[in-house]
């Protein structure tokens, strides 16, 4: 358990593992983007971090757990993001609208580019990471927009008989664009396009409107 002052703020030594913690997970997630996974040592982390092996192996265990580690914090913002959209609320074609907005200008930067296309290549190098990704990182967002769906359906706001099924159909429609480019490395980012995402809601809406 974290060592707190009275005031709930973590110990200064506490606080120094944390920024190297965060350091380190900085510094992983670049190198894996720059040269893939396979190719990156511990020890490539630790020259652009700072700090030492002793320290990474003591806050990741191994390689496979920075990863993991690199990936948790990468869900996190993105869970964060998606919970700032939602949470502002309104009809269901604005919030929707916000999110297909929202969500395209975060995917659609650069470095998310390069995030996504680093996924889909230790997908196929790693069977067991691709599933666990799509489990983990994918399925909850699916979750997510699935108990938004449930809830209109339950205030009269949109009819949805199987919300699993119509959140992926959402995200297909708002997201499948960004994705193909992603993976055909056709761009390394595209401006987000108002004009498709409220096409892409209108059309959503046209079909579970009540």
């Amino acid at each position: 358990m974290t060592k707190q002052h009275d005031s709930g703020c973590p110990t200064g030594g506490d606080a120094r593992r944390e920024r190297r913690r965060d350091a380190m997970l900085e510094a992983a997630r670049n190198l894996f983007l720059d040269k893939g996974y396979d190719a990156v040592s511990l020890s490539d982390v630790v020259a652009r971090s700072g700090g030492s092996l002793s320290t990474l192996y003591g806050l990741f265990g191994n390689k496979r757990g920075l990863l993991k580690a690199v990936i948790r914090s990468q869900f996190d913002r993105d869970v964060q993001k998606l919970e700032t959209l939602i949470g502002r609320g309104g009809a269901p074609e604005d919030v929707l609208l916000e999110v297909a907005m929202g969500t395209q200008e975060y995917l659609a930067a650069p470095d998310m580019t390069r995030f996504m296309r680093f996924v889909i290549g230790q997908s196929l190098r790693s069977p067991e990471f691709g599933q666990r990704f799509f489990e983990k990182v994918h399925m909850t967002f699916v979750d997510r927009y699935a108990s938004l769906l449930a809830e209109w359906d339950r205030q009269g706001l949109l009819r949805v008989p199987d919300p699993g099924l119509a959140a992926r159909q959402f995200i297909s429609l708002v997201l499948h664009d960004l994705h193909m480019r992603a993976i055909c490395a056709c761009s390394d980012g595209a401006a987000p396009n108002r004009r498709e995402a409220e096409q892409a809601v209108a059309m959503f809406l046209a079909h579970y409107r009540a």
